[in-house]
């Protein structure tokens, strides 16, 4: 197994993969300096794109890692990876939606 992507669709997963992570760790570290408060995210339009544009390269990046291990088998250990953390980035964007949206509510 190697380290780096055999294909274009390898290098793609993991390009997509590190936006997502990228744009998640500045969000959070928006909210945690106090830059933005956590409970009006739903009222800045720009944060909102943010968030779209993150669950959009982490659910994409899922996709081209799930082309890449099985149609291009190119089973390296980053497109792997990658996988991985746009399939984790795509369920904790889902579930803070929810959360937001009040479906998981108590």
């Amino acid at each position: 197994m190697q380290w780096s992507p055999e294909t274009h669709c390898g290098r793609w997963t993991a390009w997509l993969a590190g936006i997502a992570c990228g744009g998640t760790v500045a969000l959070a570290t928006g909210f945690a300096l106090g830059m933005e408060h956590a409970d009006s995210f739903s009222d800045k339009p720009l944060l909102t794109l943010a968030a779209v544009a993150i669950l959009v390269s982490a659910a994409a990046s899922v996709v081209t890692g799930a082309l890449a291990l099985t149609r291009h088998h190119d089973h390296s250990w980053l497109v792997v990876s990658a996988t991985l953390v746009g399939g984790l980035v795509t369920a904790s964007t889902l579930q803070q939606v929810a959360e937001g949206l009040g479906w998981l509510g108590a």
